[in-house]
């Protein structure tokens, strides 16, 4: 019925669940002839890339260069590389061209090449801007600390599925009689696939690995047919785990332990789903964009009386740390693509073998822990009621 587990395979999961990115569709111009989004196309292909990058995984070695002084320094040496900034090349660069037409206009307005009709289009005093200006920033505020707050609560929900999958299998091998160890793998091998395709569900095409390819070494040819086939993979996985805690010798309590983790990682399920299937208000996210862009847009035409054709790189300067904030809070209000989860979903699989394979060496230990003569236990038989 099952199969006995292989050696781990490195790597991370990529299709799975019922999560699929949209397709890019062509456009049928006005004359009929089909145009691709080829820019599209290089934005979303640059998001994905960027996403996969973010994906930090801290040891002691990551700390250590972490928290030294020089950190300054190397961060901004590492800003003409940064994928923030080069996300927001766009925006920049309307806010480059705006900066332009205005000092061009006003230069050409003062020297007497534009005819005296033409008035200025500078603002009379920075009023403007500062009146809305606190308004940017509750804006961004409340942006960074919900988008962060999703994201965190996406780690502490992984945080704990790491720390039942191992409760579960622990659970099974100490429970579970040695004369069903089929059981014992069996429970083992299910819960590394429900990791993966939780994995796969949440993460869509931004994983790096093909889901049947990282349960290819896990599941049977059969189960694994199954799992591809299933309309949800996860709730199959936790299905069949469902079934071998119904199923295995033990007594009501062990199962009804058993039974309690298999709950728990529905509920880790909903949680996900919860925080994947809704972003902030879309009215919200809508007119920050709008203001924010305004905003700065609306920046030469108070600088540059102040400051003349300078206005250009301050503009540009303000622009790229205020965009560079709304930025960091789009990245991370969707947070699975940006968490490890093959890293974590890797670890787990480490541990869930360790255990069932370390199993026999541990009771071993505590068997020879005894004193001299004391009557060895008896063989775990199967309860009367699981018979």
């Amino acid at each position: 019925m099952m199969l006995k587990g292989k050696a781990p395979v490195k790597g991370s999961s990529m299709l799975g669940g019922g999560t699929k990115l949209a397709p890019v569709l062509p456009v049928r111009g006005v004359a009929g002839v089909t145009h691709t989004h080829t820019h599209t196309q290089s934005s979303r292909k640059e998001l994905l890339d960027s996403r996969l990058y973010r994906r930090t995984v801290a040891d002691h070695a990551y700390w250590e260069n972490y928290l030294t002084t020089d950190r300054y320094f190397k961060n901004m040496l590492s800003l003409p590389s940064s994928r923030i900034i080069r996300a927001l090349a766009g925006p920049l660069a309307s806010v480059a061209l705006t900066s332009t037409i205005v000092c061009t206009y006003e230069t050409l307005r003062s020297q007497g090449i534009l005819p005296p009709e033409f008035p200025s289009i500078l603002m009379p005093n920075n009023t403007p801007l500062q009146l809305t200006s606190f308004a940017v920033s509750l804006l961004l505020v409340f942006r960074t600390n919900q988008s962060y707050d999703r994201w965190w609560e996406a780690r502490k929900i992984w945080g704990g599925v790491l720390n039942r999958v191992r409760d579960i299998v622990t659970q099974a091998v100490v429970f579970i009689p040695e004369d069903e160890k089929e059981l014992r793998i069996a429970m083992r091998n299910w819960t590394i696939a429900f990791t993966r395709t939780l994995e796969a569900h949440l993460q869509g095409k931004l994983v790096s690995r093909d889901l049947k390819s990282n349960l290819e070494n896990v599941l049977s040819p059969k189960e694994l047919d199954m799992v591809m086939n299933s309309q949800h993979k996860v709730v199959k996985c936790l299905s069949v785990m469902g079934e071998i805690s119904l199923q295995a010798p033990i007594n009501s309590i062990e199962r009804q332990m058993l039974m309690g983790n298999v709950q728990t990682f529905y509920d880790y399920l909903g949680m996900c789903e919860r925080i994947m299937r809704t972003p902030l208000p879309l009215t919200y996210t809508r007119h920050t964009a709008r203001f924010l862009f305004f905003w700065i847009c609306s920046l030469p035409f108070a600088l540059y009386g102040s400051f003349g054709w300078g206005c250009i790189p301050i503009a540009l300067v303000i622009s790229t740390l205020l965009l560079g904030i709304d930025e960091i809070g789009v990245q991370i209000e969707e947070p699975f693509g940006v968490l490890p989860l093959d890293a974590i979903c890797a670890r787990a699989e480490i541990d869930m073998r360790s255990i069932v394979a370390d199993q026999p060496e541990c009771a071993d230990l505590v068997r020879e822990m005894k004193p001299a003569g004391s009557t060895p236990p008896k063989p775990r038989q199967v309860p009367i009621e699981a018979r």
